[in-house]
């Protein structure tokens, strides 16, 4: 008699892509609207998505992630009650 052989094959997709989609999304909504919420959330996640990506060396999964710290960073810029929390906002006044 023969044994038989199983091959299993695991599929581990694209890791970081998720987060990375995800954090776009939520740094957009946050230059569009609430950036005091949506903002941090997004950092957050890209932070996440950007580990992984980084841990798995998948370079699409980290060009998103690149992308979402760059909507991050535009969120940061356009939000003044960012400013405010991180205390930018009396540096830019006094000048």
């Amino acid at each position: 008699m023969s044994e038989q052989q199983t091959v299993v094959v695991v599929n581990a997709g694209n890791p970081g892509m998720m987060a990375g989609i995800i954090a776009c999304v939520l740094a957009v909504l946050g230059i569009l609207f609430l950036g005091l919420v949506f903002v941090p959330l997004a950092a957050i996640v890209a932070l996440i998505g950007t580990i992984s990506a980084v841990k798995h060396k998948n370079a699409k999964s980290i060009g998103v992630n690149v992308l979402a710290w760059v909507l991050v960073l535009i969120g940061i810029i356009t939000s003044p009650s960012l400013w405010a929390l991180f205390g930018f906002a009396g540096a830019v006044a006094t000048s």
